[in-house]
């Protein structure tokens, strides 16, 4: 019986020693879609809607967010099932040519409103975050998969119908964005919950997103 004992209780301290690599303790989670572990995704709003560039737009801002999206797409898309991007892109851009100008001309003239003389520089940087906001790479799949199916929708526009077809389109480019800020919420909440089990901190660092 001693010996019994004497072979129980090592193994009994073993186990006793063991929970956090039964929990998953070993290994930190990642970051999903290869992330970067620094992000600062953007702040939610009261309804729980990610307050991104993409926010509060009028109709010539949305038909214009659409534009700037489908071109990120058919600059940067290469994977199966992009190759007709492209054409598709520019049918679109020269079937909508005068809704375009409108709308670009539109967008130009509340940022001469807002800002006077000086609204070039501020358009410039909004556009900039614009395109950068829908080049994300982690997005960039489902992103891709998105301007297909929009691309798609499209070639069957009658006149005059643009502007509400970037009314629905434009929820659906940025699906795959803020899909992608969820996961990356839930991450840090995994990865909080790994750094408070191993090391008693929860402790991270942040970098802004476009």
């Amino acid at each position: 019986m001693k010996q019994l004992v004497q072979f129980l209780l090592p193994m009994a301290c073993a186990l006793s020693a063991s929970p956090a690599l039964a929990q998953g303790w070993d290994a930190p989670p990642r970051p999903p879609a290869g992330a970067a572990p620094n992000l600062q995704i953007p702040q939610r709003d009261a309804f729980g809607h990610y307050q991104t560039i993409n926010q509060g737009l009028t109709p010539a801002e949305t038909s214009w967010h659409v534009r700037a999206a489908l071109n990120v797409a058919a600059l940067g898309c290469r994977g199966a099932g992009d190759g007709e991007l492209v054409p598709q892109y520019n049918r679109l851009i020269a079937a909508e040519r005068g809704p375009l100008a409108a709308a670009d001309a539109s967008v130009k003239a509340q940022y001469r409103k807002r800002y006077g003389a000086g609204w070039q520089e501020p358009y410039d940087r909004d556009m900039t975050r614009l395109y950068n906001f829908f080049a994300q790479p982690p997005a960039q799949p489902g992103f891709c998969a998105a301007a297909r199916g929009v691309l798609g929708e499209s070639l069957m526009l009658e006149p005059g119908e643009y502007e509400a077809f970037a009314a629905w389109a434009l929820p659906l480019l940025e699906a795959p964005f803020t899909d992608f800020y969820t996961d990356y919420e839930a991450w840090r909440t995994a990865d909080a919950a790994w750094r408070q089990g191993r090391y008693g901190t929860v402790a991270s660092a942040s970098a802004p997103l476009p």
